[in-house]
């Protein structure tokens, strides 16, 4: 009888053991997997390959594969070929950040390069800028638009204190691993004077808040009527070649935003970033506006089918998008007074005709939700050129056919 009950605690006994062991290799499993959630990554010698990928659950509760663009020119001869880095700090707190200074004065890009770079910088970048540029027409030529990834293409690299210049006006933390990779898409027309003023503005903004980001501008290359969503579906699938991003915020070519404190980054999505504009004495005209900046990650996108393709003209494309993301079950996030203040450039040019069917596309809009937009959108070929502060994207967009079966109203003006 004792021998069976000492049998017994022993075996009791060891359970508890393999037990206990269990769980400590467990935490150090986690431990090192939370490391990994966090974003810890390394440098890694001669290669440029995408680091770690994880999973995660966005705030929507949404689930995205992030992938990160790790930078390997930046070892100097002796280091180990593997580095870990620290996390960026964040700059996303009320009072972390400043007021910006706001030059609305027409200037050129040469002007706003060398505002940017350091004169040797200028050189280096324009170099690898034009080489990249050349290589990258090849790739277009020679690929599926959407099946290609381009780090090959882009491998080259300019240090610029202390950040990582890639051509095409990519930038990377140099010293730390950011927290989110952001894609600026900027639907675009006959606007360089405004760009210029924006991009002044925009790369030191960005860069100040310790973000990894590339530009992208879509260049509507014809003469119809202006379409905006359209060009905002190119920027989401064209941007997708380069890299896997965190999110994308697209960004109208005439905001400034004000305040280091509007955080670019990409939690809270969806997010319209401006709380209000000098062109309304800095308020909201209506709850649902949804227009200027706006954000969103690539899952929520295409949840919700991307943008309306039917929208030729000034107005009404905003709000059918803030109606796909909530009908999907999303909540649209909004910064708090100054912090998400804005001025406008003043135009220097001919506004886009108003969409005379814009109310009637916006009321009926649920008969295109599911066939118009990304599933739906078809172009020729972008013609891709990289410049030192942005990916310009030249693209002839048209008139898709309509779905005569599906879309029973407002065919007459679309």
């Amino acid at each position: 009888m004792a021998l069976k009950l000492f049998n017994r605690n022993a075996i009791c006994g060891w359970s508890i053991f393999a037990f206990t062991l269990l769980a400590v290799i467990t935490t150090l499993a986690w431990s090192t997997n939370l490391k990994a959630y966090h974003g810890l990554s390394y440098r890694v010698r001669g290669t440029f390959i995408p680091s770690m990928k994880n999973l995660y659950e966005d705030t929507r509760g949404y689930m995205l594969e992030k992938r990160r663009t790790i930078d390997v020119s930046g070892l100097h001869p002796g280091q180990p070929p593997y580095r870990p880095m620290n996390n960026c700090p964040r700059n996303d707190l009320p009072g972390n950040g400043r007021n910006l200074t706001i030059v609305l004065n027409i200037t050129d890009f040469e002007h706003v390069e060398e505002e940017i770079f350091k004169p040797e910088e200028l050189v280096n970048a324009r170099k690898v800028t034009r080489e990249a540029s050349e290589s990258i027409s090849g790739v277009y030529l020679n690929h599926n638009q959407t099946t290609f990834m381009l780090n090959d293409v882009l491998s080259k690299r300019v240090r610029v204190r202390d950040y990582w210049y890639l051509p095409g006006g990519h930038w990377i933390p140099a010293d730390c691993t950011p927290k989110w990779k952001v894609a600026i898409i900027i639907p675009f027309r006959d606007r360089s004077v405004h760009l210029a003023i924006l991009l002044r503005h925009l790369v030191p903004f960005m860069k100040a808040q310790f973000l990894e980001f590339g530009i992208f501008i879509i260049d509507q290359a014809n003469d119809l009527k202006f379409n905006r969503a359209m060009l905002m579906n190119v920027g989401y699938l064209e941007g997708q070649n380069f890299t896997q991003w965190d999110c994308f915020i697209f960004h109208d070519v005439d905001h400034i935003p004000l305040s280091n404190d509007n955080y670019y980054g990409c939690e809270n999505m969806p997010r319209h970033f401006i709380s209000g504009d000098d062109q309304w004495n800095y308020k909201i005209l209506y709850n649902d506006l949804f227009g200027g900046v706006t954000g969103f990650t690539p899952t929520q996108v295409a949840n919700f089918n991307g943008f309306p393709n039917v929208y030729w003209g000034w107005g009404g494309e905003d709000d059918e998008i803030m109606k796909r993301s909530r009908g999907i079950g999303l909540t649209r996030t909004r910064p708090k007074g100054q912090m998400g203040y804005y001025n406008v450039i003043p135009h220097h040019h001919k506004s886009s005709p108003k969409n005379e069917v814009r109310f009637c596309l916006l009321k009926h809009y649920r008969q295109r939700l599911h066939t118009d937009g990304l599933n739906n959108i078809k172009y020729d070929r972008p013609l891709v050129s990289l410049l030192p502060l942005y990916v310009n994207i030249s693209v002839d967009i048209q008139h898709l056919p309509w779905n005569e079966e599906k879309w029973l109203d407002c065919k007459g003006g679309a």
